[in-house]
């Protein structure tokens, strides 16, 4: 008979918020390979730290497993947060690439 896991943040091993330890935990690998992995993807993807405090707001604390989200939270979160985010980096995008275009092109 196969156990249920749960992912949580393992904040009694963490460096941060305990996400890369609960994820490390979950698919039973070793925490110091979770690690790297992150560390490598902060630095070659884009959104990779905003992707890490996203999952460090949204996976529960597993010695605090009540201590979530709830809808409110969740919808709260979207509003002030990553709709501001989206619309700044899509005002930044829409200035700015037409901007590094066009300079391009004059090379």
């Amino acid at each position: 008979m196969e156990t249920k896991r749960t992912l949580y943040r393992n904040t009694g091993n963490r460096m941060l918020g305990g996400v890369a330890s609960g994820l490390a935990e979950y698919m039973d690998w070793d925490v110091t390979v979770v690690r790297l992995i992150f560390l490598f993807c902060l630095f070659c993807i884009p959104g990779a730290m905003l992707a890490y405090i996203v999952s460090w707001i949204i996976i529960p604390d597993k010695y605090n497993p009540n201590a979530g989200l709830s809808f409110g939270k969740i919808l709260l979160l979207i509003l002030f947060f990553f709709l501001p985010v989206i619309l700044v980096l899509g005002l930044f995008g829409l200035i700015f690439i037409p901007m590094i275009l066009s300079f391009l092109a004059v090379l």
